[in-house]
């Protein structure tokens, strides 16, 4: 069985050192993991459109953002994912988007290198992930984002996972399934 991971709210932690960006932006804070209820940080109380744009930006030309995301793992975790990798059986597809400046995909194999992984397969996907969940005859999808959970749940024959996080907690799909802990997914391979 072939596996894709998304990175970001899967693997690393994007969320709390992006949270900090956003209190820095707004000048109030902290800002509670509990109370976003989307992925795009809509609907919140002290959140504008022009803040997340602003920290978006910034999180882009900086490669030592994502260099230094803390990861959401356990040690033991990524050696079950290396064994994957070295079975080529496990692909990361991100929506990563770099700036001219560096190159994010090289930051992004690097980051998990760091972690374990020795011959990381990443892909950098533009548009939509389901595009490589095709080609790449991926078998277990798992993303934190429940747009991409419902694009490729509705459009590959693939299995897919999201792990629970507040900002996805309202979604709902017959073919998208929820899971607590990241252990789940090896229990499916």
């Amino acid at each position: 069985m072939v596996i894709g991971l998304d990175i970001d709210g899967v693997v690393a932690d994007f969320l709390s050192p992006f949270l900090s960006l956003l209190e820095n932006e707004v000048g109030k804070g902290p800002i509670a993991a509990e109370s976003l209820f989307s992925v795009d940080f809509t609907e919140h109380p002290i959140l504008t459109k022009e803040a997340v744009k602003t920290c978006s930006d910034a999180v882009k030309r900086n490669p030592q953002f994502w260099g230094e995301l803390d990861s959401l793992l356990s040690r033991e975790q990524w050696l079950r994912l290396e064994t994957l990798s070295q079975q080529q059986r496990l692909a990361f597809i991100t929506h990563r988007s770099g700036h001219e400046s560096y190159d994010i995909h090289r930051v992004t194999v690097e980051w998990l290198r760091t972690h374990g992984i020795t011959e990381p397969k990443v892909h950098l996907a533009e548009a939509t992930k389901s595009v490589f969940v095709d080609e790449l005859k991926i078998e277990l999808f798992v993303d934190d984002n429940y747009e991409v959970c419902r694009e490729v749940a509705e459009q590959t024959e693939a299995t897919v996972l999201m792990p629970h996080h507040h900002y996805n907690r309202r979604f709902s799909h017959p073919r998208v399934e929820r899971i607590m802990e990241f252990n789940e997914i090896f229990i499916r391979c």
